[in-house]
């Protein structure tokens, strides 16, 4: 898992290629021309729980608004599944808020960051916890058609729970590819 400072590290390393990319833009996560576009998508993946040791398919729905080439704003929901660990089953979602900044790598292929909030549920056993954490998530598009793009991401999501005085923190790592179609 990456720490805070190793994020901003990368954020800042990444900052002057999001700047620098404003000039060389071809085409990224919105359509040239049309200035705010939304869009709508869905992830098929693979959640890694930490704590739990074990993984589990994930599925996520999400909706966005492409601001202009370089940033846009997404909500989404995802099911991290559930994970068993030496028979205790734990399974968590959350609902997201993010801002993505883009980077042209060609016509067709961008790379992009992510961060966010996660409005997190965990349960474990019995027990359930809920709250608000950062999370953050970088990955790639692939421009398929006008309208259609592809996708793949890996996103970090931290969850701090409590469950009877008991502080527990998962850490879920979820890899997915998905489709992204733009209205």
């Amino acid at each position: 898992m990456m720490t805070f400072r190793q994020v901003a590290m990368v954020s800042i390393l990444l900052a002057p290629l999001v700047s620098n990319a404003a000039s060389d833009i071809k085409t990224s996560h919105t359509q040239i021309g049309q200035g705010k576009a939304p869009y709508i998508g869905v992830d098929f993946g693979n959640a890694d729980y930490d704590l739990g040791n074990d993984s589990s398919p994930s599925f996520s729905i999400f909706a966005g608004m492409a601001l202009n080439e370089l940033l846009a704003i997404e909500l989404g929901m995802i099911d991290f599944g559930d994970a068993i660990h030496a028979t205790v089953k734990s399974e968590a979602s959350a609902f997201y808020g993010s801002v993505i900044a883009n980077s042209a790598l060609s016509s067709e292929l961008s790379a992009f960051v992510q961060l966010g909030l996660a409005s997190w549920d965990y349960d474990v056993a019995s027990a359930s916890d809920s709250s608000v954490d950062v999370f953050w998530g970088f990955g790639l598009n692939y421009q398929i058609g006008h309208d259609l793009s592809a996708r793949m991401v890996a996103q970090q999501f931290s969850m701090d729970a409590s469950f009877s005085g008991t502080s527990v923190k998962e850490d879920i790592l979820n890899v997915s590819v998905g489709l992204i179609h733009r209205f």
